[in-house]
């Protein structure tokens, strides 16, 4: 599909439709929500703005709920649920699911295909960590991927790297593991660290339980809420984010999405008619799908 084929926002009768039928928005954080930098008190070029505060505020008020779907790791996505007033959220690129912030949070460890025995009773980090996954990428893939130091810290699901491989061949190394993992391609990094990768940009990358992925872990969420995918939408940037449209009624994307390489490959693939492109980019798009959603399910 070329991303000048895709319904834009205003006018796309669909669009509205998914919108005013839906409860929950499953929304991307970096290059989606937040402003350079991560600020969600900034214009999409980093300049101090109330847009997407206010379209935050609006939504509250509305009684629609927001649940943040991002690679981050646990804490740092309770803390962020808190301060703009969300009630859960799907951390380490769907590995995690949490609903609720305070101490009775329900928390969900999502091992995709592994069997109990596999899963050995712990969080799927140590298990991932000792099963030499790192170790047998770093000896394929001398110099072009390392742990993604700080933000490796505090994980409890997944492996998270900097690196600059090929994806294919990154995953055939891990197919001969045990237990079965994936890995994930969470987007370009404007720090290369340490790595020797020449030319090529540097990628954050996830080692998850084979299966796990945001998609997933909307179904899985939707159903713990009593819900279907028509009563959700979700929103992204990412070539990773565009799975997200498998588990919803709609997915819209901001505008600074179609600059991504990987998302214009993976547009390509086709069989997903309900995406829909916004004429914002970053939080402005955000505000702007904000909008019509209010609008719509008070209409």
């Amino acid at each position: 599909m070329n991303p000048h084929d895709l319904p834009a926002l205003s006018g796309a009768a669909p669009a509205y439709e998914a919108l005013a039928r839906a409860s929950v928005l499953y929304t991307d954080l970096d290059g989606t929500l937040v402003a350079p930098g991560g600020s969600v008190l900034a214009d999409a070029t980093g300049a101090p703005s109330a847009i997407v505060a206010s379209a935050i505020v609006a939504v509250n008020a509305a009684g629609l709920e927001v649940v943040p779907v991002s690679g981050r790791n646990r804490m740092q996505l309770m803390e962020l649920a808190r301060l703009l007033g969300w009630g859960g959220f799907i951390a380490e690129a769907g590995a995690i699911i949490q609903r609720g912030t305070g101490a009775d949070a329900a928390i969900t460890y999502d091992r995709g295909v592994w069997t109990a025995e596999q899963a050995g009773g712990r969080p799927p980090f140590a298990t991932i960590r000792s099963s030499g996954a790192y170790e047998a990428l770093a000896e394929a893939f001398p110099g072009r991927v390392e742990h993604y130091a700080s933000w490796q810290m505090d994980r409890e699901a997944t492996l998270l790297l900097r690196g600059c491989l090929d994806l294919a061949a990154a995953q055939a190394v891990l197919d001969s593991i045990d237990p079965p993992l994936d890995i994930v391609d969470n987007g370009m990094l404007r720090n290369p660290g340490t790595l020797a990768c020449g030319d090529l940009p540097p990628h954050a990358y996830h080692v998850v339980p084979r299966g796990v992925c945001k998609a997933r872990a909307i179904a899985l969420d939707l159903k713990a809420r009593g819900l279907g995918p028509a009563d959700a939408i979700a929103i992204g940037d990412s070539a990773t984010d565009i799975q997200m449209a498998e588990a919803t009624g709609a997915l819209f994307l901001v505008d600074n999405a179609f600059a991504s390489r990987g998302v214009i490959d993976e547009l390509a693939r086709g069989g997903r008619p309900n995406i829909v492109r916004l004429s914002g980019a970053r939080g402005e798009g955000w505000a702007e799908l904000a909008s019509a959603w209010v609008q719509a399910v008070h209409a």
